[in-house]
Formats: structure tokens, sequence, C-alpha cells
């Protein structure tokens, strides 16, 4: 848990002005190191600009893009792997943005009893989103409105344990 709170300490210092990680309308990359993985997700949308920019993302391989422009996103990181980076461009004429995500396995731990969150914000509205303690983000869906020019979210979150090797089982 510590090195999750220091990726974000650390996102943080090197962030843009204001505390947002790009510009309005600019390509950004996230990535958390690694034996870290994302577990906070926050970002703002300013309707002038039409443009939704992430804050803060706290915590291998790099997916190709998960959704073409206005249409739903729908990533999940494969077995075990949870989501530990991610990489936007944005387009002035279709006012949306398209998303890969780095997923990376987690030494040691398995994911399992994921759940998905439900919309985790309003268009036009700040997103602020926190993984429960003990859970990392694994997948994501996101759903475009042409009409706000903006999008809603949810998370497909799981919970990690330790991967117990060793155990013979009815000994």
């Amino acid at each position: 848990m510590a090195l999750i709170f220091w990726c974000a300490l650390v996102l943080c210092w090197f962030s843009q002005a204001d505390g947002w990680m790009t510009d309005w309308d600019q390509h950004f990359t996230f990535s958390c190191p690694d034996n870290q993985m994302l577990k906070t997700i926050e970002s703002i949308h300013d309707n002038g600009k039409e443009d939704r920019v992430p804050l803060s993302l706290s915590g291998c391989e790099w997916s190709g893009y998960a959704n073409d422009w206005d249409q739903l996103l729908e990533f999940q990181c494969h077995n075990d792997a949870v989501i530990t980076g991610v990489d936007s461009v944005h387009d002035n004429g279709k006012e949306d943005r398209r998303y890969k995500f780095r997923c990376c396995n987690p030494v040691g731990l398995v994911s399992h009893a994921c759940e998905y969150t439900g919309i985790v914000n309003n268009y036009d509205a700040h997103l602020l989103y926190r993984a429960p303690d003990g859970m990392a983000i694994k997948g994501v869906s996101s759903r475009h409105d042409n009409g706000k020019e903006d999008r809603q979210f949810w998370f497909d979150i799981c919970k990690l344990d330790r991967l117990v090797t060793g155990v013979e089982i009815g000994k």
C-alpha cells in the first residue's frame, strides 16, 4: 500500500500547472513504476474545451487503442493483470479521447472476486474514483455522449490476495 501512495506523491510532483497531468486537447501518458498498480483515477471536464483531463492516477504490457472515437470503451487486463498505466489522445474534431492501458501481473498476487462499480461520474462533472483497500482496477468501461461531448466511466475492480503455492490438497 505504501508503494501506491508513493506513486501518487511522485505523480503530483511531476504534474502540469494546476495539478493536472496534461493541458487541454493534448496527448498524455501515465504509467506507474514496476510493482505498482493503478488505484485512483481523477479527472475534470471543461465544457468550453469539450475535453476531460486526468489529475492523478496512482498505484507489463501496453494495449492498443481500446476504443474508437465516440464509441463504447470496454477494456480488461488479461488473467491476473491489473491496470498500471493510461495513455490517451484527444481529437478536437471528434471532441473525444481514445485510450490505451498498461497491464502488469502483480508478483505473488492473484486478482479475483471482481465486480463492476457502476457509473462513477456525471457528464460534465468532476470524476474521482478510488478503489477500496485490497482491490485494484482491472478494467475500464466508458460511454461517450455526442451532445455532452463527454464520457461516463465505470470500472472492474478485483480483490488482490497472495498466491499460495506448495499446498497439497487432501493432506
